[in-house]
Formats: structure tokens, sequence, C-alpha cells
């Protein structure tokens, strides 16, 4: 009797994060919910995060690199979450921005979304709604940039 191969291996996806906030432990807290081994929801996916502790320092990175989904915590200082998200939107691929806070609340999660974001976590991050907040704003992203994509080159331009 011969050993069966795996049909199909499953395709590893990865979400780039960049995670804006003042304090150290966030960004652990999250590095640790998006690498855990024992992660059960879209274990096909993979992710990989930038930390930043400032929103000027957060510009200069989506200025370099490409992030689809920003964690941005809601109160920082100088600047706040308003400030990047009125800046993302300019970006050629404008990642989406999920505000993180402590005292989320439905006006904050009115607010956030009438001012165009995603959505809000509430503090301490739970590690599923965590992973399924992101995937769900990345599928949303991947979705915009590829008819974005598709748009222009069907109209003779190009995406970049």
């Amino acid at each position: 009797m011969t050993a069966l191969a795996p049909i199909r291996e499953p395709a590893l996806q990865r979400i780039a994060v960049l995670s804006v906030s003042p304090t150290e432990e966030d960004h652990f807290r999250l590095q640790d919910i998006l690498t855990s081994p024992q992660r059960t929801l879209y274990p096909d996916l993979a992710f990989t995060m930038t930390a930043k502790s400032t929103i000027s320092a957060a510009k200069n990175a989506l200025k370099q690199g490409h992030a689809s989904i920003v964690l941005c915590e809601h109160d920082l200082s100088p600047g706040s979450w308003k400030e990047l998200l009125d800046f993302v939107e300019g970006l050629p691929a404008p990642p989406l921005v999920i505000v993180t806070s402590r005292v989320a609340d439905e006006r904050m999660w009115a607010e956030v979304l009438n001012l165009g974001g995603y959505d809000v976590l509430a503090k301490p991050l739970n590690s599923e709604e965590v992973i399924r907040t992101i995937t769900s704003a990345w599928s949303l992203w991947q979705h915009r940039f590829q008819f974005q994509a598709g748009s222009a080159s069907n109209a003779g331009g190009s995406a970049a």
C-alpha cells in the first residue's frame, strides 16, 4: 500500500498589518495573536506586522511600504487616529483602519464608521475577534484593490 499524498497544500497568503500605539505592550499582544501557533481561525493566512508608536512614524512607514490593514490606538498624542485615517485616504491602495480602545462603545463605533474607518476593537484584545476582524477587513481591501486594478487596466491605465 502506498501513502497518499495531500491533494493540495493550502495557499499561504500574507496580510500586512501596521500597528500604531504608544504602548509597547499593545504591539507585543498583537504580535502574539497574529503569530500564535494555537491560532485555528484561517490557518492558511500568515501575518506580517510593523509596529509604530506615533502617527508621524506610521505615516512614514505607510509612505515607504505597504500595509493593507492599520490597527490604530484611539488615544494617541500628538495627533489622532482621525489624522491617520485622513492620511491613508490619499494613498494609492489605502489600507483599512481599525481603531482599538479600552473604552470602545457604540458612540465611538459610529464615529469611526461614519468617518471611514473599518471597525473598532475593544481592549484587551480578544484573539479570535482580532483575527476575524483583520481577515474580514483584508478581504474587503483585497477586493477593492483588485477591482481598482482591473478597472484601470480595462481603461488602458495601470494600477500601481
